[in-house]
Parts: structure tokens; sequence; C-alpha cells
């Protein structure tokens, strides 16, 4: 039997619907779950962050089009505005999808991995669909919500663009990325947490007057060995990433330790596999940190070491 025109125009329609299901799917079939898994699956998953800026950046062009397409000397604008709409929405499913393999691979799991995926899933879903509104919208014909709903739904969409971007930020920097240096009052002026100023020197306390409680040092875990695991270890072991089940974010974690039992033994260097995996040859498959990042230098090896002889203390 001969296609007819109708089933030719429903056939794009049909595979765009399919489409967004199988995204949509993707996080039941196979959702991050913390384990790692093929290296091809790795390699191709970790194009995501090349990948992602571009439909960023198409989709934030495409209402300067549209708007800028309204005046009579830059009508021609709006019909580029279909093109970048197309390639952002190409690039959205390509990066998702690239993404959603990063996470199923790489050993990630959390729920800010899940709010990032689901986010890329609907933005995907919502960029489709809003090529087929713009049809209507540039047609001026088909129902009336798709005409009038163009313009909302894609200021919507790059609303939710935003949020997924910045769940994102989220898992490669941390949560405190963007207030970390914030200005006290602009925090404060957000209701944001402000970070506690250094206590001043105590004065003396005069005759009949009781003394104010100086806050105490901080230990050698928070000064010296905290800010170690951060610069080289929490990146593979924090919520977002939990690498052989063990997290090094918090100090009862890292003592608690993962699948291989804790890391760390109060004062013995030859029990602790913390300390045995930082100085292996930098080409042994368990050294640490792994994946290219920078090993630490002798003087952080040296204080781990104090900290571990001294008894591991929080």
């Amino acid at each position: 039997m001969a296609d007819t025109p109708r089933s030719r125009s429903l056939t794009p329609i049909l595979a765009q619907l399919g489409l967004i299901a199988l995204l949509l799917a993707l996080p039941f079939i196979a959702p991050p779950d913390g384990r790692e898994r093929a290296s091809i699956a790795q390699f191709f998953g970790r194009f995501h962050p090349v990948l992602v800026h571009l439909p960023i950046g198409l989709l934030l062009l495409v209402p300067v089009l549209e708007i800028g397409g309204l005046l009579h000397v830059w009508r021609h604008l709006q019909k580029t505005a279909g093109f970048v709409l197309t390639l952002a929405t190409i690039g959205a499913v390509v990066a998702t999808a690239v993404g959603w393999l990063l996470a199923w691979s790489g050993g990630y799991e959390g729920e800010t991995i899940m709010d990032h995926l689901w986010g890329g899933v609907w933005l995907s879903a919502a960029c489709i669909v809003l090529t087929w509104f713009r049809h209507g919208y540039m047609a001026g014909e088909g129902y009336l919500f798709i005409r009038l709903g163009y313009m909302p739904l894609l200021f919507a969409t790059i609303a939710l663009m935003s949020w997924t971007s910045h769940q994102g930020s989220v898992i490669t920097h941390g949560d405190d990325y963007l207030t970390k240096h914030m200005p006290a009052g602009l925090k404060q002026f957000l209701g944001l947490k402000s970070a506690v100023p250094p206590a001043k020197p105590a004065a003396e306390p005069k005759a009949g007057v009781a003394a104010e409680p100086v806050p105490a040092a901080p230990s050698f875990y928070v000064e010296k060995i905290a800010p170690l695991m951060e610069k080289h270890c929490v990146a593979c072991h924090k919520p977002s990433k939990i690498k052989g089940g063990l997290r090094m974010d918090a100090y009862e974690l890292l003592m608690e330790g993962g699948d291989s039992g804790p890391p760390v033994i109060a004062g013995s260097l030859e029990k602790s596999d913390l300390y045995r995996r930082i100085t292996l040859p930098t080409d042994d498959e368990e050294f640490m940190p792994t994946d290219g990042k920078p090993a630490l230098k002798p003087d952080e090896i040296k204080l781990i070491a104090e900290w571990i002889m001294a008894g591991a203390q929080p």
C-alpha cells in the first residue's frame, strides 16, 4: 500500500515520540548505581562535558533571534531561529544520552546525579516539543494553545536548562561553588549560611566578671587532613560518586570505610590502605588518586602519616 501524505507527515512525529519515550526510560532501565562499568562506556560518556555546552549556547540564542526577528529590519533572523532550535534539540538529546552513559558507567549515584539526569531528559523532551510548537507558531495554524504557547514554553525550557546546568555544577564543583566567596552582606540578604568569622583574641577578664569561652583551635584533621582529602580524594568519594563504596567528604564516613573495609587504622601505616595506596608507584593499578589526578606531594603524605600514627583523631 502506498504511503499517503498524512502517513508521511506522521512518521517524523512518531519517531520523535519514540525518542522521548526512550529518553524517559533510560533512568529506569539503567539507573546510576555507583558501579563502574566497561571502559568503552566511560570513554564515550566522558565526552558529556565537551558536548553539553553547545546546546546550552544555541538554546540561549533562540529567543534573541525570535525577539529580534519581530522588528521589520531583522525579520530574517526568525528564519534562522528554527535552524538554531533544531541544532539545539539534536545537541541536547546527544548530550543527555552521553551524560546518562557517563553516570551509569562512571561510578556515580545519589540524588544530585538523578536530578541532573532527569533534568537533561526533560530538557531534551521539551526541546523536541518546542520544534512542534514553533511550526504552528510560524505557520499561524493549528491549535491556539500551540500558536500562543511557543514563546512561554521557550522561556520555561530555558529556565529548566538553567536549573539542570546548576545541578551539573554541583556535581563537579560542590554545592557552594557559586556562594563560597560571595560577600557576607549578599549572603545575608539571600538568606544563605555565612562562614563563621575567625575568633578574636580573648580580652583579660575583669575582676568579678566571668570570662567568655574561647573557641577551641581547629584539630589537626580539620586544619591539615580534611583539605588534603578535599583536594585529592573527594572528587571520587562524595555523595554523587561513591567509588568503592567509600566516602571521604566527612571524617565519620572516611573511618567507616567502604567495600574494602576501613581505609585508616589508627596507629598503623602498614594496615592503613589509604597510606598504602598513596605511596604505591604511580603506574600501579591500585595507586590513588586515579584518573590522572595529581599525586600527593611528599610533605602531604608525611602529614597523613603523622595523623594516622597519632591516632587518626577527628
